[in-house]
């Protein structure tokens, strides 16, 4: 049976079982779910070099989605597309993505006061629109772009796969090489439906920006600055092929990893102040100190405003786009505090779980951006920031960490500053009944989002007519 909202289910049972450390064993498959940061960094963090597997998802393999740093296994091929993303996104290196960020940023603003009740397709054409640019030098006009289709279908054809308990070939891996003319064959069906997506939105970019290359006319992007280093490095040697291939595989999963994340993170902050009026007034009231009314938020101006920044850590916290986490696999067998933990079980360190741990985080249901201030003002170190939590542990922990919290940044101080963000209408002139029910499987987003966006004044109005794009 499909287990939906499995995060809520994980919580249910440490609630019931009274218990840190949960075993559960199904068909082929013994999985552990954890309920403590000591315990992820005890197993995933200092025991790194036996908990740094993964055991990919049968339907994920039978989708080809070889490109999948996340999912690969622990391996020489992992550890050297995991090297090029890093070289690509360490935070030292992330300012050249600054621009970019700072300009969709700021688009966003003309594109939701033109269509308020399109607030969802804006805040994932935000994201978009930085990711694409960045990882192959493309331009969009919308979310009609035939690319940014392509990813959308891909998405929700992997979180189908990946919902546990959807299709029994995950529990039963040997269905996967029954003949195809037997009949009952959903999982097939299902894969062989996003084979050619696949291929398409991880082929199909690259191949532009290659011919692009080819005829000096390629715009400034990770393909082609990893398109021109594979050349300059090994052209007309074997290896050339190998690295466009690795090339190839990092700037897809850039741009899939990040679009669902960012845009899911983006969205949640927005339902939050329209559900918390009195946060957002507390968070404008330090943007109107820190910055005034007559210019937009820039980058020097996010270390001077904590509260800003608390309240991000709160949406991370509240609601995090991973509530189950990316399962890791023992390599070995283990034993860790009187347990066995059986060579190739799925531990899992569940993000919802770790996030409404009442001894880090008390009144854990409730949104209070406040926990994270000390009586000054300030980050308070203090308080575990969850977004050591939410990246992963370990050798897994994702290496764009640095990059999406400057996305939703920008992002939150740029809408706040000139925005009285609420409910709102739909386009049919319903008002829109606001709910923190989540959706999704890996990566979950909120059901509904606000569609009403107010300028908080003139002043505000020109500031938005000055970018609207």
């Amino acid at each position: 049976m499909t287990i939906i909202r499995p995060w809520e289910t994980f919580r249910e049972w440490h609630n019931r079982y009274q218990s840190d450390i949960l075993h559960i064993q199904v068909p082929g498959q013994h999985i552990i779910l954890l309920s403590t940061v000591e315990d992820a960094i005890e197993l995933l963090e200092r025991r790194s070099n036996i908990y740094s597997d993964r055991i990919t998802p049968v339907m994920i393999e039978l989708m080809e989605m070889h490109y999948n740093v996340a999912l690969m296994p622990y391996s020489s091929t992992w550890r050297a597309h995991r090297r090029l993303f890093h070289q690509e996104f360490h935070p030292t290196d992330i300012d050249k993505y600054k621009a970019t960020q700072l300009k969709q940023a700021r688009n966003f603003l003309g594109w939701v006061s033109k269509s308020p009740a399109q607030s969802y397709l804006h805040t994932r054409r935000f994201v978009t629109a930085i990711i694409l640019s960045i990882a192959y030098g493309r331009t969009i006009t919308d979310m009609d772009d035939e690319q940014v289709v392509l990813v959308e279908k891909v998405a929700l054809g992997s979180a189908v796969a990946t919902l546990p308990g959807s299709f029994w070939v995950e529990f039963l891996p040997f269905l996967k090489y029954l003949p195809r003319w037997i009949p009952g064959q959903t999982f097939r069906k299902h894969a062989d439906t996003y084979i050619p997506l696949v291929a398409a939105m991880r082929d199909k970019p690259f191949g532009e920006v290659q011919a692009a290359v080819d005829q000096g006319r390629a715009a400034p992007s990770l393909a082609q600055t990893l398109i021109e280093k594979a050349r300059t490095m090994y052209g007309g040697t074997p290896e050339e092929s190998t690295y466009l291939d690795l090339a190839k595989n990092v700037t897809a999963f850039a741009y899939a990893a990040a679009a669902d994340t960012t845009a899911s993170t983006s969205l949640f902050f927005l339902l939050a102040m329209a559900l918390y009026p009195a946060v957002q007034k507390q968070a404008q009231a330090e943007l109107d100190k820190v910055i005034g009314p007559n210019r937009l938020p820039d980058w020097d101006d996010l270390d001077r405003l904590p509260f800003l920044n608390a309240i991000l850590m709160e949406v991370m916290r509240w609601t995090p786009v991973t509530p189950i986490g990316v399962p890791h696999a023992v390599s070995t067998d283990d034993e860790y505090k009187g347990y066995c933990i059986p060579n190739g079980s799925l531990v899992i360190p569940s993000f919802w779980t770790l996030m409404r741990n009442a001894d880090d985080y008390p009144d854990p249901d409730a949104f209070k951006p406040e926990r994270f201030l000390d009586k000054d003002g300030s980050i308070d170190p203090s308080v575990r920031d969850p977004t050591t939590i939410a990246f992963g542990f370990g050798r897994r922990i994702c290496p764009g960490k640095y990059f999406a919290i400057n996305n939703v940044l920008i992002f939150m101080a740029t809408t706040l500053h000139v925005f009285d963000v609420s409910a709102g209408v739909d386009e049919n002139g319903r008002p829109v009944e606001l709910t923190t029910e989540m959706i999704g499987s890996v990566v979950a987003m909120p059901r509904c989002v606000p569609c009403g966006f107010t300028p908080r004044s003139k002043v505000a109005e020109t500031l938005i007519h000055g970018v609207a794009a």
